[in-house]
């Protein structure tokens, strides 16, 4: 069966056209990457994940924005805070986080708990213990800040 889907990918190289959703699954189920499917299809590995998106077989990939309110300024996007955001955001998901990762938000939220301190942001603040290149900030918890680890 294998072999009757390559015969057929290789008549259409030439166009770059990928097959339907059925055929897209069966390929990922076989252990093949999105690599692997573009070059047998002649398409981008990117033009594949596309194609996967539009099929609704991958769901939306979980940014910092799902667990924050704020629009971040690119000058942070490094920082070891927003390494954390993603990391929030993955664990929110219930996506997997690296070992090292979750060790590394765990003791930050633990040390925002001890310190009794919550993250704020304002994209003019300057580098502080929470960003070394600014933006983020710690403020003292309120208690309208109820359980949340972030200020809006």
């Amino acid at each position: 069966m294998e072999a009757a889907m390559e015969d057929k990918a290789r008549k259409v190289q030439e166009w770059g056209v990928l097959p339907d959703a059925t055929v897209l699954r069966r390929l990922r189920n076989q252990g093949m990457s999105y690599k692997k499917i573009g070059e047998l299809y002649n398409v981008t590995e990117s033009g594949v994940w596309r194609a996967f998106e539009r099929a609704g077989m991958i769901k939306q990939r979980p940014t910092y924005r799902d667990v924050v309110p704020w629009k971040i300024d690119r000058e942070v996007a490094t920082t070891q805070t927003m390494m954390n955001l993603r990391s929030m955001a993955k664990r929110q998901a219930g996506l997997p986080i690296g070992e090292q990762d979750e060790r590394i938000l765990n003791n930050w939220l633990e040390s925002m708990k001890e310190s009794n301190v919550v993250l704020a942001y304002h994209p003019d603040a300057p580098p502080n213990d929470a960003s070394s290149k600014g933006g983020f900030y710690y403020v003292e918890r309120e208690d309208s800040d109820g359980d949340e680890w972030f200020r809006a």
